[in-house]
């Protein structure tokens, strides 16, 4: 018994070592060794642990994103009873936050933004596993706002226009891109709250503006690209 809760020890201080580096140096440049002489651990106990460095990346990144999903969880925690508009506002914040809010979640949301912006192919399984269920969270939450009349391409398009408001600010505090006119040196939950205002009331009426587009019948992008390149013959004066 006293071997198996060593085994456990070593295996939590190796992950939260791990954490630390990858967000730190990213995948690429992080090394084994550095892990080792930060853990106090060994090569022998990674591979016995985790088997190889693409294993221990995935089980570090996996969960990174769970303690991320933990602190801000999807729709904010809210039931799928709560008004859609609602919950927007909450899956508006839990993306945000876990973007800019690096006191609560530590070097996991740095670990994530790194993996937006340099994305690997060592676990491209294991972020379709953890993402697609928020996706087909976001995709639900789109149509029942826009509407059972809306495209597939309508709500694709309202769903990434939101999720990459959400995700660039992130990446611009993460590389240092913040013009200087911005102010944005104030708590990380503060933040997280003054954005999330302003995304939500952005998207709520960018998505107010498609729901008239469906109720008049005004043709989509997709629609109105395919009557824009049709031969001039068949076009109808």
């Amino acid at each position: 018994m006293a071997k198996r809760k060593d085994g456990i020890r070593t295996q939590d201080r190796i992950l939260s070592v791990a954490c630390e580096v990858f967000a730190e140096r990213g995948y690429h440049d992080a090394t084994i060794e550095d892990i080792c002489t930060r853990a106090k651990s060994n090569i022998a106990a990674i591979n016995y642990h985790f088997g190889s460095k693409e294993q221990l990346y995935a089980r570090v990144w996996r969960r990174a994103f769970d303690e991320a999903i933990k602190a801000y969880p999807p729709e904010g925690g809210l039931s799928s009873q709560d008004p859609p508009e609602e919950r927007l506002r909450g899956a508006i914040y839990s993306l945000v936050g876990k973007t800019v809010d690096a006191g609560r979640i530590g070097h996991a949301g740095k670990l994530l933004l790194r993996e937006m912006i340099n994305p690997t192919d060592v676990i491209k399984h294991v972020k379709h596993d953890a993402l697609q269920p928020l996706h087909e969270r976001m995709n639900n939450l789109m149509r029942e706002l826009l509407g059972p009349e809306a495209s597939g391409e309508q709500i694709l398009l309202c769903q990434m226009s939101i999720v990459h408001q959400c995700i660039a600010i992130g990446i611009r505090l993460f590389t240092g891109r913040i013009p200087a006119h911005m102010r944005l040196d104030m708590p990380s939950e503060q933040l997280a709250e003054t954005l999330t205002e302003h995304i939500t009331r952005f998207s709520l009426a960018g998505v107010k503006a498609v729901r008239e587009d469906i109720r008049v019948g005004r043709p989509s992008a997709e629609e109105a690209t395919v009557c824009a390149d049709a031969p001039q013959s068949k076009i109808k004066i």
